[in-house]
């Protein structure tokens, strides 16, 4: 059997972490229009497959507009069947790294919108297709930071399959971003990603703060970000990203409140939290919330009551996965 030799391990147990009780602000359609939409489109574009995104042919690219240039696709994906709904148990435990190679990168895109004269780049999640990727979410370990790629890591730790994923890409990023800014003139950098895609993002995003000149914007929106580092990953996120960064959870996701913090893992600031959404799927209630955990938004949920369809969203049409219906992510 696949777990005989397999040895589980956890980190040493903390306490609960303080969570903010400041009240929240409602969030505008101007701002979800302006700030979300565009990031939600590219995040979901990336799970329309190879062909159909550089060809720039699938639903969320015609929402997006035909004036975007996909420079490079990449990663790599074993596709095979698992149920999704086993992530909410299995994150909690520790699989030998045997079981992880090249494949299970999930795939990005790095591409110019010229409407906004931006340069993107986009991860895709986990999804239940694909067995490897799903894995990498389960090394529960903590490491160092990498020095090789961060610049002020002391003290801060990131689960270890978040980051060695990342590690498989963040050179080939860096490099292509480099170069799109200086071909298309651009002086603007959106970086996002959905569920596992969203953490290797966060990485992407705080290395090309400090690897970018600093004229260069640097917008970060990700979704259904699980918790991926110690409180000083979080601190060190909030102090390098600041106000650009926007982390979107949906109503009763279990995804974002895991690991838990028992474990040592947080959250850095700037959720965007949607509290309802119509018959229709369309949000109808969005908040911005103070703090790196708030007690009125995801981090308030009971794990009793957690529904695992809001990690695949309600803000995307539906696209079929294993022969389930995977809702993904648009505002």
């Amino acid at each position: 059997m696949l777990f005989t030799h397999s040895t589980f391990s956890f980190p040493l147990l903390h306490l609960p972490h303080p969570l903010s009780s400041d009240p929240t602000t409602e969030v505008t359609p101007d701002f979800v229009s302006s700030t979300l939409l565009r990031p939600a489109l590219f995040t979901r574009a990336i799970y329309c497959g190879e062909s159909n995104v550089t060809k720039w042919d699938c639903e969320p690219c015609r929402a997006l507009g035909p004036d975007i240039h996909v420079i490079k696709w990449g990663g790599g994906e074993v596709q095979t069947c698992l149920h999704s709904g086993v992530i909410v148990f299995i994150l909690l435990i520790n699989l030998p790294s045997f079981l992880l190679d090249n494949a299970a990168v999930p795939n990005y895109i790095v591409a110019h919108d010229n409407s906004t004269n931006t340069i993107v780049v986009a991860h895709r999640g986990t999804n239940t297709k694909n067995l490897l990727s799903i894995l990498t979410d389960l090394e529960i370990k903590h490491v160092d930071l990498d020095k090789s790629i961060f610049k002020n890591p002391n003290g801060v730790t990131v689960h270890v399959g978040f980051q060695d994923t990342f590690k498989h890409t963040s050179s080939i990023i860096l490099t292509e971003v480099k170069k799109a800014l200086i071909e298309y003139q651009s002086q603007s950098v959106l970086i996002t990603g959905h569920s596992q895609g969203a953490a290797i993002a966060t990485l992407g995003a705080v290395m090309l703060h400090e690897q970018l000149d600093s004229s260069v914007k640097k917008s970060v929106v990700v979704f259904g970000l699980p918790r991926m580092g110690n409180e000083h990953w979080a601190n060190y996120v909030d102090s390098t990203i600041g106000s650009e960064f926007h982390r979107v959870t949906d109503r009763k996701d279990p995804v974002v409140d895991l690991p838990p913090h028992l474990l040592n893992f947080f959250h850095p600031s700037g959720e965007i939290h949607i509290e309802e959404v119509d018959e229709n799927g369309q949000a109808t209630k969005v908040a911005a919330c103070p703090g790196q955990e708030n007690k009125h938004c995801s981090a308030g949920n009971s794990i009793f009551h957690d529904e695992w369809l809001n990690h695949r969203g309600r803000f995307m049409n539906f696209q079929s996965y294993c022969g389930q219906i995977f809702t993904i992510l648009t505002l």
